[in-house]
């Protein structure tokens, strides 16, 4: 017989220390000089970190890779990003990595992404895909501020369970709320809560219908609803205002069996959404909505 303690030990905790908690938080700014956009403050603590690849520059934009030095987020680590491209300025930030949610210990992770763009700026927030582990528990928000002449694009796409091992997320929490603003007018309010139940939740026809990847592409800008048209082509979409899947998959490997798609536009804004068996049609439905905007590309990182 072998004792993991003995009796003389403190006894372990049931959850982890609040002093061994995670903390990052992560300041971006993007200038416009010179025909180009330059790096201005920049503010780094805990475990968040960016980095400028020269690699990554396309024109005059400028490309930030967030860094997550702990490999991911774990129950009760906080992460707090805000960007900000001034006026002029084109600003892409993406991701090293996919980002973990780790089982919990029954605390939440608290995730926090303000975004802001300034007159005549762009900001294409492109992360790669957040993966989400069963028992996970996770609260994320995003805000974000645009000035009337500015362009946002978001791309946020969720793996729920580590689906190449056959994980499924069935118990944990997530919740998501996204809010969008517009010369300080709310235009965009989405979220989404994922409790109890989850599994019961996600075999539900008109929830997931069982599958695990989704996403989400918003894009504001002054010409947005004018893109539909070519988005629901690359999507196989109908030209109409049903979304039903055709009879035959479309040029995205589209279909009752690997993904389902729906494009709407209206009041400067367009957004798709995306649902897919797991992360591999996932990613490529969102590349090709990616390429059909015509507003931005994928991030270079992507590819590697």
């Amino acid at each position: 017989m072998y004792a993991t303690e003995l009796p003389c030990e403190p006894a372990r905790p049931a959850s982890i220390p609040v002093e061994r908690r995670g903390h990052g938080r992560l300041s971006v700014e993007a200038l416009a000089q010179a025909g180009r956009t330059v790096r201005g403050r920049i503010e780094e603590s805990g475990f968040a970190r960016a980095r400028f690849p020269l690699s990554g520059r396309r024109g005059h934009a400028l490309e930030a890779v967030l860094i997550n030095t702990g490999g991911g987020l774990a129950g009760g680590d906080t992460s707090h990003t805000s960007i900000r491209a001034a006026s002029g300025a084109h600003l892409v930030v993406t991701t090293q990595a996919a980002e973990k949610i780790y089982r919990s210990d029954g605390s939440l992770s608290r995730i926090s992404v303000d975004l802001s763009a300034g007159e005549g700026a762009s900001l294409d927030w492109m992360p790669q895909a957040t993966i989400v582990f069963d028992g996970a528990r996770v609260e994320r928000t995003i805000a974000a501020e645009v000035a009337p002449s500015s362009r946002l694009l978001l791309v946020e796409p969720v793996v729920l369970g580590r689906t190449a091992r056959g994980e499924r997320f069935s118990i944990g929490r997530l919740h998501d709320s996204w809010r969008v603003r517009r010369g300080g007018r709310l235009i965009y309010a989405d979220g989404l809560v994922l409790d109890g139940d989850i599994a019961a939740t996600l075999d539900r026809r008109a929830a997931a219908g069982g599958w695990a990847a989704f996403a989400t592409l918003l894009l504001v800008a002054p010409d947005a609803e004018g893109r539909l048209a070519a988005v629901r082509a690359a999507l196989g979409l109908p030209d109409g205002a049903s979304d039903e899947p055709p009879d035959v998959p479309g040029p995205a490997g589209r279909g009752p069996e690997t993904l389902e798609a729906g494009a709407s536009a209206w009041d400067g804004m367009l957004s798709v959404r995306l649902l897919a068996r797991d992360g591999a049609p996932l990613e490529t439905a969102i590349r090709r909505a990616i390429a059909a905007l015509g507003v931005a590309e994928v991030p270079r990182i992507w590819h590697s």
